[in-house]
């Protein structure tokens, strides 16, 4: 009993310092929506936000009356614990003996395709709406087929739905009402979206031999699409192969692949196919993969479900790891590359002729190198085989022989490096000019031709509108200025201008090179949502050292419309000594990075005492500087210079990471102190305590006795206290283990009750 107590004397402790505060935890969770789009019956119908199984409450009521009828399904599933989830392998290939898989899809989405040895138990109807109630005549439907059905007694029931989600929820339910175990429940992870299960979905089995694919790398008649990463695809591929990747190399480093239709390079891949029939049509489409296993199953079912004829895909069987097809590899099909940096130069200086055979849609939306030829090949909607594209080939033809000589070397700008370089490559040879791949060959892809962000930079026209790092640093706060800085993330935390935007084109592995690299896509995506309001003001780019990084950054607002007027580079970048001088402010994300390293870093926190009590970063220094009333006093401020001189050890040697309210007038006022003081490594945490990074991990530490309180060499630290003034070093503590003087009254307050009723001592 008296162990029960010793809380609420506590807790009136707290209140009694006006310290006691209610902190609302975060309650926003992870939900998975679920698409029931089918090939043939559109079945989203308003998908409603899910809890997944795992974050139900088992101490949630079942509901009292089971005869009643269930008009939510979301609720009466979260009463229940289902079996584990399997995955669509799993599914596929688990025996029929032990295992039912019952598929929950409407029935004419299983009439157009399902697993082998699954049966139909819809609780989608015909039209795509899925069952609201177990009234409904499908769901009534459902429950007869169920009930005391032989197929499905003492075994596992598998459960297929369009995705994973809703459909398989509501067949769970109405299973547990028909009497089912619900351990033996389980629904199929991805449903229908999963690739493993779509490509079960064809029934084919289509293969080639790695010799075979080799011999036909120079038909007309096949087209070989290799999934591999893209890295695997650039060591080396099979001559003329097309580049569709379904693995990816994922933050680790590690090599996945494409599991659903929904994941980023199956979308991508799928909508190259729907945008490119003319490529597959009528042909043998021979996949590689790396060992002719999941990626060719993936592939092959996005390459159905988008189109191609299911009879004419092939798996390359052994895929890369086949013998024959690893003698094949090459690392560029017969041509020769130059860089987008070479290219510029080359044009520059005349020392190359180059030629521009993108749309003139295209050159107009991103411009054209000085000195370049136009000479499309693409019509105006990127196509090479409709009958303007011919058009294009013919002028080319005829045009090209007074435009160019072979005196010297002919370099080719396309959209991408690839096709349009090609189709260029092979009308030059029919025109009699040396395309070898030989020293004395003349015509040369430049690399990523219009994706690359180098060429991209030069053919936008901008010489960057340089500014120096005096005007970014002047122009920090002002309302028509945005400064984008576009270092790496890692860069960006341990020090940035106020108020700048972090916007990387950076990573570990340098400054993105295409508009496909991921860091372009994310750089593109935040201009683009944002767009409405940073076209209207003047765009500040902070780099490195202003070079590659703006150009980058340059680019891709060129090609997400922006008004290069408008935008400008910071000469010198982060190097620039005012730039660098007042980059004094860190991210809430990179300061919590270091919190642990105590060694190194150091988080002094300079709010009020009754501040740092209701909360504040493990491991900090309290040093306040605020008074109760959110003034700054000077008897603190000479406290806290005191406490500094007195503690030099402690700052000197350490990164020191200074926390007030907001980030504004106690920090400044905290590294005005401490650089008097000599201490000069000194940043400020960008919105203070404002941050919801940083109250996120915000802690109440125990107190101990002011009066039992030393310093590390004994020494009383009440000492340092101001006699009565407001609040003073006295409180300064690091960590669990420092006394807060205010609170510690209220503390030997409540101590005294304790002690009176249970005769005990708290010792910390």
């Amino acid at each position: 009993m008296k162990r029960k107590l010793l809380p609420v004397f506590l807790s009136f402790a707290l209140l009694a310092n006006g310290s006691l505060t209610a902190f609302a935890t975060d309650s926003s969770i992870d939900t998975v929506t679920e698409s029931d789009a089918q090939t043939t019956v559109s079945e989203d119908q308003g998908n409603p936000e899910e809890t997944t199984q795992e974050e139900v409450s088992e101490d949630e009521a079942v509901p009292s009356d089971e005869s009643d009828a269930i008009t939510d399904f979301e609720t009466a599933y979260k009463a229940y614990t289902f079996g584990a989830n399997v995955s669509g392998p799993d599914a596929i290939s688990a025996d029929k003996n032990t295992v039912a898989v019952l598929d929950v899809r409407s029935s004419v989405n299983y009439n157009f395709s399902h697993l082998e040895g699954s049966f139909s138990t819809p609780v989608f109807n015909e039209d795509g709406s899925i069952i609201q109630t177990s009234e409904d005549a499908t769901a009534k439907a459902f429950t007869v087929t169920v009930t005391n059905n032989a197929n499905f007694q003492n075994k596992e029931l598998y459960l297929l739905c369009n995705s994973g989600a809703r459909g398989a929820r509501a067949a769970a339910v109405l299973l547990q009402r028909a009497g089912y175990d619900t351990s033996r429940i389980h629904t199929i992870t991805g449903g229908a979206t999963g690739l493993e299960v779509r490509y079960a979905f064809l029934g084919t089995n289509n293969a080639v031999t790695g010799a075979e694919a080799v011999a036909a790398v120079d038909s007309n008649d096949v087209v070989i699409v290799d999934v591999r990463t893209k890295e695997n695809f650039a060591n080396g591929h099979l001559k003329n192969s097309l580049s569709l990747p379904v693995f990816y190399l994922n933050e680790e480093g590690k090599q996945v692949v494409a599991e659903t239709n929904q994941d980023p390079y199956a979308i991508t891949f799928a909508k190259y196919v729907q945008d490119n029939p003319s490529t597959f049509s009528g042909k043998k489409v021979y996949v590689l993969c790396n060992s002719g296993q999941r990626g060719a199953r993936a592939a092959t079912a996005l390459l159905a479900d988008n189109g191609v004829d299911k009879n004419t895909i092939y798996t390359i069987t052994g895929g890369a790891g086949d013998e024959t097809v690893k003698g094949a590899f090459v690392t560029v099909d017969g041509y020769k590359f130059v860089s987008g940096t070479d290219a510029i130069a080359a044009a520059k200086d005349g020392s190359a002729y180059i030629i521009d055979v993108r749309s003139s849609k295209a050159q107009t939306k991103t411009g054209t190198l000085k000195g370049s030829i136009s000479q499309s090949l693409f019509d105006d909607n990127n196509k090479l085989d409709t009958a303007e594209a011919e058009a294009l080939e013919k002028a080319f033809m005829e045009e090209i022989p007074s435009k160019i000589t072979e005196d010297k070397p002919i370099y080719i700008i396309c959209n991408s490096g690839a096709r349009g370089a090609q189709k260029a490559t092979l009308l030059l040879g029919k025109l009699g000019y040396n395309t070898s791949t030989k020293e004395d060959g003349k015509v040369y892809t430049i690399e990523n031709g219009a994706k690359g962000l180098e060429l991209l930079y030069a053919m936008s026209g901008t010489d960057g509108n340089a500014v120096d790092g005096k005007t970014a640093v002047a122009a920090v706060g002002k309302d028509d200025v945005v400064i984008l800085d576009v270092r790496a993330t890692g860069n960006y935390g341990s020090g940035h201008l106020k108020g700048s935007i972090s916007t990387p084109v950076f990573n570990a592995n340098g400054v993105a090179k295409t508009t496909d690299d991921q860091l372009s896509k994310d750089f593109t995506k935040y201009v683009t949502d944002n767009k409405a309001t940073l076209e209207k003001k003047e765009l500040y780019l902070l780099c490195n050292s202003g070079a590659s990084g703006a150009r980058a950054a340059t680019a891709l607002l060129k090609s997400a419309g922006y008004d290069l007027a408008k935008v400008h580079t910071i000469t010198g970048g982060a190097k620039d000594a005012d730039v660098k001088a007042a980059a004094i402010y860190v991210s809430d994300t990179h300061v919590i990075n270091k919190m642990a390293d105590t060694k190194n870093y150091l988080i002094l926190d300079v709010r009020s005492t009754a501040s740092y009590t209701k909360g504040h970063l493990k491991g900090s220094l309290s040093l306040p500087l605020f008074d109760k009333d959110n003034k700054l006093p000077d008897d603190l401020a000479k406290a806290f210079t005191e406490y500094v001189t007195a503690h030099k050890a402690d700052f000197e040697g350490k990164t020191i990471y200074v926390l007030c309210n907001s980030g504004a007038r106690g920090a400044a006022k905290a590294t005005q102190l401490l650089k008097e003081a000599g201490i000069t490594n000194v940043f400020t945490i960008e919105n203070g305590a404002k941050s919801e990074v940083i109250q996120k991990h915000f802690v109440t530490d125990p107190v101990a006795d002011p009066d039992t309180k030393k310093d590390n060499n004994g020494k009383d630290n009440n000492k340092n206290q101001n006699n009565g003034k407001t609040t003073t070093a006295a409180t300064t503590k690091t960590g669990d283990t420092a006394p807060i003087a205010a609170l510690a009254v209220a503390m030997l307050a409540a101590l005294g009750a304790i002690i009176a009723f249970g005769k005990k001592k708290i010792v910390k």
